[in-house]
């Protein structure tokens, strides 16, 4: 944090803030979003969707802000994450590269459709599906801006008009919108690319009406459909692949300018770390990358740089555990700060998460979990479990169900919840991340 005695007055800045009525998810609303996304874009202006009021002037080293955005990680503390221009060029650029060459290498690269991504350097046209007040949501319409710039195209390569995404994200509902898309990306010759949090995935990808058939069809037609935001389930993604999704898995955050590694691996530019290494290889992720946020900007008028290094190449250490592949792919383990000391065993919530997932005795069962730790006198905390059930599903056989099933897995027994709640809803913030603070408040009440 830094000292009000150290804040340097800096001039008013030249591009005026610009802060858009607040998001209800309506086209007008969207439009509202895309066309200050597109005078950041511009050099043009700077676009605030900070938690607080903008700063009357930028601290020295934040001159060049031109994107704030909201950010919580899983903790509902929430941030204003600062990022120039410059970081979302690069995370443009790179995300185009890596489409481009993914088709480059792929089966698929002789078909009309693919040969479109590969003409146009990896841009095209972006299906926003996502709320434009997060950095996911922003990028799908900065990257349409951004194709037009290298293109030389005379807008940004959005849906004309742009989608309406009030109401229930159904099957029904992403087929009207998907539909006119992907004509207008055919007749323009361009790619369509898309991006999904894990929960709208889930829902095309498993529903078993013909409107979800349909939807799956649709989906299919897309040159690419990123996925972040939060895990997705191994057996939602394999079914996708399987039915032909071209669905690519990314990891990043708002530090990050949004993804910064697609299918476990790093972009272009983007290095990755794991810094003090158990003897498994497992240890706090750390990035570095052109993308790179400036730093938080805080209420106060101050700013917060702690999680990023000064040194050249700075880098962004994450509150992530991860281990790296011998040959560079990375997986993610769980943030270190949802860590669950139980009797003095640690316990890492997304290894019993993705047990409750795998179980093929819970299949048909539980739709959605989190595990959180509750502060127990006897053991310090204990584990416990969220989940939400499918449909027809009995609630109160559920518990005891999905007790038995982890007792029948490879999970050690400490692991094993002490109690599974079953809720209607996981709590949420910002885009499908679950809220784990809030949902340590509901095991515990």
């Amino acid at each position: 944090m830094t000292p009000p005695s150290q804040r340097a007055a800096a001039p008013p800045p030249e591009r005026p803030w610009l802060i858009p009525p607040r998001d209800d998810a309506s086209a007008a609303s969207l439009d509202a979003h895309a066309r200050a996304i597109g005078e950041v874009m511009a050099g043009t202006g700077r676009l605030w969707l900070g938690p607080f009021d903008p700063p009357p002037a930028l601290p020295a080293g934040f001159e060049e802000t031109a994107l704030v955005v909201p950010t919580s990680g899983s903790t509902g503390t929430a941030k204003a994450v600062a990022l120039t221009r410059q970081a979302l060029l690069a995370s443009h650029d790179a995300t185009a590269a890596h489409l481009a060459a993914d088709v480059s290498a792929g089966a698929g690269a002789s078909t009309p459709s693919r040969s479109a991504v590969a003409g146009s350097g990896g841009h095209g046209i972006w299906l926003p599906l996502l709320p434009p007040t997060h950095i996911a949501g922003v990028q799908v319409i900065a990257r349409a801006h951004r194709t037009a710039q290298v293109l030389g195209l005379p807008e940004a390569a959005l849906p004309d008009p742009l989608p309406d995404l009030r109401g229930h994200f159904g099957a029904a509902a992403f087929v009207a919108l998907a539909e006119p898309a992907l004509e207008q990306a055919a007749a323009a010759g361009l790619p369509a690319f898309t991006s999904l949090v894990p929960t709208q995935l889930t829902r095309i990808v498993t529903g078993g009406s013909g409107a979800d058939a349909r939807a799956r069809a649709v989906l299919k037609r897309f040159d690419a459909v990123l996925v972040g935001g939060a895990a997705t389930r191994g057996d939602v993604l394999a079914r996708a692949r399987a039915q032909r999704i071209r669905v690519v898995t990314t990891y990043g955050s708002s530090e990050t300018a949004g993804g910064c590694v697609y299918d476990r691996r790093s972009l272009p530019g983007v290095q990755l770390r794991v810094q003090a290494p158990d003897s498994d290889g497992a240890g706090r992720l750390a990035i570095i990358s052109p993308t790179l946020a400036l730093g938080y900007l805080t209420a106060d008028g101050g700013t917060d740089t702690a999680a990023f290094s000064q040194d050249e190449p700075r880098a962004f250490s994450t509150s992530d555990l991860a281990e790296l592949d011998p040959d560079g792919a990375l997986t993610v383990l769980g943030r270190a700060d949802d860590v669950i000391n139980t009797g003095g065993r640690k316990v890492l919530p997304q290894d019993v998460e993705r047990a409750i997932d795998r179980s093929l005795m819970l299949r048909g069962l539980v739709r959605s979990c989190v595990v959180v730790g509750v502060d127990d006198p006897e053991w310090g905390q204990r584990v416990e479990a969220l989940v939400t059930l499918e449909a027809g599903a009995e609630p109160a056989e559920a518990p005891s169900l999905v007790r038995s099933a982890l007792r029948t897995s490879d999970v050690p027994a400490h692991m094993v919840p002490k109690r599974v709640h079953v809720v209607e809803e996981l709590p949420l913030l910002g885009i499908g991340k679950v809220d784990r603070a809030a949902a340590r408040r509901l095991a515990a009440g």
